[in-house]
């Protein structure tokens, strides 16, 4: 039974399994040899292995197991009845009895495990497939991932439990590349306290997937960087712990929120009106001056259209001008609530969105009605004190000045000058009451022979007048004119008092447009010094003297500079009320070769003519401005306009106020006549010379234009008052009302004022009495050589 049961065993067998005798004849198959080689029993048993094994091979296993030779299991191939080769593994085993009686060979079918193999060789090719398309997959999110980090502007940091960068950007790592522990430079401020976020880690880390944001700061060299920061813990999907941050850089945002209420505080605070309306004209909002300006609060005003409140001319029209120009400036009157008037100076302009589109009108209004106000009081100061400076107070008729001003805006002027000859007698013998009655009478006689509207009278100084034809008329007609009124001036007593006054005149003609009234002079001078009733103005008058004495002026100018003669003298200017020396102003003196020391008048203008003018201001410049580099006193320096065109004069000037030694303590002096004339030029150099800490003195004010509108645009620090007006103050009511005029018009704009010529303790007192601030004057002290200036001292 049991060999029945293991023969069952074999037959049914899934290895290949036959016997063979030593000589090779297959005794036995099983079902599994008769299925996969295809052999029938009949076909194979009987029949030599060689059949369906390789002969060598089959030779080597018999010999090995006849001669008890060890036999491992190893590959072999079967053939099949079709001829198919079928790779199996064999394992041999052997019958003895003594000898070697059966070799029972067990092969194993190794097609499953081909197929098997080329499974899984095939799933391996696809699976290394999957991996490498997975793999370039994840490549590319990785690259991806690293380029969004690194296009990151902001800081970003994953950090662990303890705080060790695991991950950053390169923001971070360019920012925070040698910081050794990031986490105590973070600080964050939260509940009004602040401290570094280590702290905090914790408790994002147990809140998982939780942001927490914070306002903090970064700590690098010791410099504070405000920062924006996010925190969150790393997701739940990951053992590691930690933590992630984001860090934005908000300077910027700070240093825009810092100007932003910088911006809201000007608005709020500006003495400027701001009112902000809509693209239909509604209020939007208005600063604390708008409110004051038109007297209504914002609660008020929101929503309402802005000409029920800003009640300027044509405000609908305006507002159209607004929309079609984006930018308005004008002058404009409005009624505030109280029913008062105001001038306003408007500055109107649109304001944008991003698409360019109009979305606000801004318009920023200044109170200007004290100035407007002030500049009509102005006005009307400037035409009285003009009609004073213009007028001789003793006849009424137009003086010298206008007369100079009239010629400018006259083509082809004629002038006559007439002098009362010996007058001086007529005052001496009659008193002076009766000269000035005769001065009167004169006036009024030659004005009333003057019926032709093409002549008008001007009086000149003490016994001068002077006769202009304002119109063109022939020179033998003006000559003509000129003539029958001498006549008749000779021939028609003045009656005082039945006593008759008979007068002999003297005139001098000039026909020529340029330096008409210079030549006239020059032909009066002529006419008293020869003795002759009438002189016309030829150039053979200019005498050769003159000419020579110009000629020897520009030698001894040029040979001064050459030898270091030109040099300064120092007049003290004292404080009025007190007496203290307040400074000191710079005047230029020549010495001769004789060492006789000449005064400006003797050289200045010769040499502006000569072109020498320059060289001495600069000569003055240095020597003054060196004199008082190490005294702490403050000085004056005279210059013209021709200074201040000069660049190299002008660019001198300003190395010197830039330098500290002479902060605030220089005065720049100008004729009122050369300031207004160039206005423009002068103004532009003022500006600078403030800037630098240098002052600004109008010189001889009051002795011609006296434009006061003009000097407070100069903005002035000081008005020298000029010496004619000066000089007689004493006992010239006219020149007291003139220079009262002038003080309180300096005080009010604050304006210190200065005398000149204070000759006598008369003038003196009175400069004391009208509050004058400063006196300078022989009577206080001449010019000095800087060396007596400072023993004097």
């Amino acid at each position: 039974m049991e060999n029945n049961l293991k023969c069952r065993v074999l037959d049914n067998a899934p290895d290949i399994i036959f016997v063979i005798k030593p000589d090779k004849e297959i005794i036995y198959i099983n079902k599994t040899f008769c299925e996969v080689l295809e052999f029938s029993p009949e076909e194979i048993l009987g029949k030599p292995a060689d059949k369906i094994i390789d002969s060598q091979h089959i030779d080597s296993l018999i010999h090995s197991i006849e001669n008890n030779f060890s036999v491992e299991d190893q590959e072999a191939y079967l053939i099949s009845n079709t001829g198919k080769k079928i790779r199996v593994i064999i394992r041999v085993g052997a019958i003895k009895n003594g000898k070697v009686q059966q070799i029972i060979i067990n092969a194993r079918d190794l097609t499953y495990l081909n197929i098997l193999k080329e499974q899984l060789e095939k799933y391996a090719e696809t699976l290394e497939e999957i991996v490498q398309n997975r793999t370039k997959e994840l490549t590319k999110t990785k690259n991806f991932l690293e380029n969004v980090l690194s296009s990151i502007p902001d800081i970003f940091l994953v950090l662990d439990e303890n705080g060790n960068i695991i991950l950053s950007n390169d923001a971070a790592k360019e920012k925070l590349s040698n910081i050794s522990d990031i986490t105590e430079k973070i600080f964050v401020r939260a509940n009004n306290k602040e401290f570094p976020i280590k702290e905090l880690f914790h408790e994002i880390i147990k809140n998982k997937r939780t942001c927490k944001s914070f306002t903090s700061k970064l700590i690098i060299d010791d410099k504070e960087i405000p920062m924006h920061i996010v925190a969150s813990s790393l997701g739940k999907n990951t053992d590691v712990k930690g933590v992630i941050l984001i860090l934005k850089d908000v300077s910027e945002l700070k240093e825009k929120e810092n100007f932003l209420n910088l911006y809201k505080t000007i608005y709020e605070n500006t003495l400027d009106a701001i009112g902000i309306i809509d693209t239909e004209g509604r209020y939007v909002d208005q600063n604390k001056s708008n409110e004051e300006l038109l007297g209504y609060t914002i609660e008020e005003i929101r929503g309402k259209r802005f000409p029920d409140f800003l009640k300027i001319p044509n405000a609908e029209e305006t507002l159209k001008q607004l929309k079609k120009k984006g930018r308005l400036r004008f002058i404009s009157t409005t009624i505030d609530r109280h029913g008062n008037k105001k001038y306003l100076d408007i500055v109107a302009l649109a304001v944008k969105d991003k698409e360019g589109n109009d979305k606000y009108y801004v318009g920023i209004k200044r109170d200007i009605t004290d100035i407007i106000q002030r500049e009509k009081e102005l006005e009307e100061l400037t035409k009285k004190l003009e009609k004073r400076l213009y007028t001789d107070p003793l006849t009424g008729l137009p003086n010298r000045l206008k007369l100079i001003e009239d010629l400018k805006d006259i083509v082809s002027p004629k002038l006559a000058i007439i002098n009362i000859d010996d007058f001086k007698e007529i005052n001496d013998f009659y008193g002076y009451q009766v000269g000035d009655f005769v001065l009167k009478q004169l006036g009024k006689e030659i004005k009333e022979f003057l019926t032709d509207s093409s002549y008008r009278l001007y009086k000149l100084s003490a016994d001068e007048y002077a006769v202009l034809a304002i119109r063109y008329i022939q020179s033998h007609e003006f000559e003509r004119v000129i003539n029958q009124l001498i006549y008749h001036i000779q021939e028609t007593p003045i009656v005082y008092e039945d006593n008759e006054i008979y007068i002999s005149i003297t005139a001098g003609i000039s026909l020529e447009n340029h330096g008409i009234l210079n030549k006239a002079d020059m032909a009066l001078k002529y006419a008293k010094t020869n003795k002759k009733p009438v002189v016309y103005y030829k150039d053979e008058l200019q005498m050769k003297e003159l000419y020579e004495k110009n000629i020897l002026i520009t030698k001894k100018i040029k040979d001064a500079l050459k030898s270091d003669r030109i040099i300064v003298h120092y007049q003290p200017i004292f404080e009025t009320k007190t007496g203290n020396l307040s400074k000191f102003e710079a005047l230029v003196r020549l010495i001769d070769f004789d060492g006789k020391v000449l005064n400006p008048k003797e050289f200045l203008d010769i040499a502006k003519k000569a072109k020498l003018y320059p060289e001495i201001t600069k000569k003055v410049l240095q020597k003054t401005f060196e004199n008082f580099r190490n005294i702490n006193k403050d000085f004056s320096i005279n210059i013209s306009v021709e200074d201040i065109h000069n660049r190299e004069i002008t660019r001198m000037i300003f190395d010197y106020l830039s330098q500290e030694d002479f902060k605030n303590k220089v005065v720049f002096e100008i004729l009122e006549s050369e300031g207004i004339k160039s206005y423009t030029e002068v103004s532009e150099f003022f500006k600078e010379v403030k800037k630098l800490g240098g002052r600004i003195a109008i010189d001889d004010f009051g002795s011609g234009y006296s434009n006061f509108e003009y000097i407070l645009k100069l903005d002035v620090d000081f008005l020298k008052i000029d010496g004619s007006l000066i000089k007689n103050i004493d006992k010239d009511l006219y020149s007291q009302v003139i220079v009262e005029t002038i003080i309180n018009f300096a005080k009010k704009l604050g304006i210190r004022t200065i005398a000149e010529f204070v000759h006598s303790e008369e003038v003196y007192e009175m400069a004391k009495n009208l509050e004058i601030d400063y006196c300078q004057g022989y009577y206080l002290s001449p010019p000095k050589p800087f060396e007596k200036l400072l023993s004097n001292s």
